[in-house]
């Protein structure tokens, strides 16, 4: 394994899981038939990534609704409020959107991206058992496309720290020895998928957050446990979205293989090399941007993995995404109406594939074939055109930046007392986060303006309309803001 990619998105080039989630909810399609959508994703999406070069395959990367949800339903972590619910499907849904008789689960932001999770629910009481048939099945359908597969998971303490408890202690850290032997029974059975070699994924994000010295010594303890269970495992610890200085630190001095970083946007993560080229691990070196969606400067991307080598040696060495490619659109082969110059400066996941292979290949100096050279010089002029391109560097912004004077806010102690003299506000004000769901109407009249129906005069009258509606209807229940 040379290339990798941390995850890929799931929902479909078209939304095709989206679209037929929808009919399966509403009763329209059967189970099987949102099964034989989710099959039909998982296996063009792994067509993809071996298409364009990627080395080592994700599994488990897919799901109907939530990774996080996945990992509770694989841990049997099912909150006692939805154990009346006998359909394994019916469960997992309701558990995420809430049915007549229950209530969804909390949802929040995924550290800073705009993905959502599903917040676990934990208790002492929770009667925990492991059910892997998710990733045995989903592994068994990768095997086929003849490469390196990586099984992708949440890790252990990344698991407990973004769930809260619903009994009455409320430290999920102190359910860590109540999860650890089914992590170990998690490692031991996914051991038997290949003699030869597993590869999986153990995913920590949390250590990029403020984290203190007691989840420093459960990783310690935990990956001390994993990565000893079966000589065929090969474990990597990854993290993302910022640098992990003080978990590599701890990584190093365990048994496990390799260690995924994000360069992107945790710089910081320069001052681990040196303890993991002396701790003789594998580095993942997350080089490709996988939140954002402009194109890689590919020399630039090289270049560092050059300064990455002087430290930690080049064979030891593999190039891929900074995070999954969740979080970014899938392609732009459908962008046909976008400006050809901005097209030429974007990225989408699909796109970033290429980019991964070709900073591999040319890292590790292996021919370019004349499509990849072709690839990497549209790179080169698409990078060139960006940072040359006045619709980025406008002179006039530029100069008015320069020209401004920065006046000091006005505190908040006295910008209060002015709003409320202005607007009457009480004390504990009210409003909305003003995301008012679209209508079936206006769902109507935005597809009778794309499909040329109805004029853009007539479209624009009646959103202005329903805008108007919505603020009457905010006035009318006594919201104050």
């Amino acid at each position: 394994m040379k290339s990798y990619i941390l995850g890929f998105p799931r929902i479909g080039e078209k939304r095709e899981l989206k679209f037929a989630l929808e009919k399966y909810w509403r009763g329209e399609i059967p189970l099987s038939e949102l099964e034989a959508t989710a099959k039909e994703l998982r296996n063009r999406h792994w067509q993809y990534q071996k298409d364009a070069g990627i080395d080592c395959l994700p599994v488990n990367d897919f799901s109907y609704y939530d990774i996080v949800l996945d990992t509770m339903f694989l841990l049997g972590a099912i909150p006692s409020r939805f154990q009346d619910i006998s359909d394994k499907m019916d469960r997992y849904f309701a558990m995420a959107r809430g049915d007549k008789t229950h209530t969804a689960m909390e949802m929040t932001k995924w550290f800073n991206t705009n993905y959502h999770y599903i917040v676990p629910e934990l208790s002492e009481n929770d009667n925990l058992q492991l059910d892997t048939s998710k990733i045995v099945s989903e592994y068994r359908e990768a095997e086929k496309f003849g490469v390196q597969l990586k099984i992708n998971l949440i890790g252990i303490v990344t698991f407990l720290k973004l769930s809260k408890r619903v009994d009455v202690e409320k430290d999920t850290l102190k359910l860590f020895d109540k999860y650890l032997p089914l992590y170990e029974q998690l490692v031991s059975e996914l051991a038997k998928l290949n003699p030869e070699k597993v590869v999986i994924q153990f995913e920590e994000p949390i250590f990029v957050t403020s984290i203190g010295a007691e989840e420093l010594s459960l990783l310690k303890i935990a990956y001390d446990k994993l990565a000893t269970i079966a000589p065929n495992v090969k474990i990597i610890v990854a993290t993302y979205f910022e640098h992990s200085v003080e978990a590599t630190k701890v990584l190093v001095n365990t048994p496990i293989t390799a260690i995924a970083l994000d360069f992107v946007y945790g710089k910081k993560n320069f001052e681990s090399l040196e303890a993991i080229a002396n701790s003789g691990k594998v580095l993942l070196a997350g080089i490709v941007d996988g939140r954002n969606i402009w194109v890689n400067d590919i020399d630039k991307s090289v270049a560092t993995l050059q300064e990455i080598s002087k430290i930690v040696p080049k064979e030891k060495i593999r190039v891929g995404t900074s995070s999954s490619l969740l979080h970014v659109p899938y392609t732009l082969k459908y962008e046909e109406k976008m400006d050809s110059e901005i097209k030429s400066w974007l990225s989408y996941a699909v796109e970033k594939l290429d980019e991964v292979n070709l900073i591999n290949k040319i890292f590790f100096e292996k021919e370019l074939s004349e499509r990849e050279k072709e690839l990497l010089e549209k790179n080169r002029k698409a990078n060139e055109s960006r940072r040359n391109s006045t619709r980025v560097k406008d002179p006039a912004v530029r100069e008015r930046v320069a020209n401004f004077k920065f006046v000091p806010r006005t505190p908040f102690s006295e910008r209060i007392v002015k709003q409320h003299e202005k607007f009457g506000y009480p004390p504990l004000a009210t409003t909305t986060i003003g995301s008012f769901p679209q209508t079936a109407e206006v769902r109507k009249m935005r597809r009778d303006y794309r499909n040329g129906n109805i004029s853009e005069e007539e479209y624009t009258k009646f959103i202005k309309e329903e805008i108007a509606k919505t603020i009457k209807f905010q006035e009318e229940i006594g919201l104050d803001v």
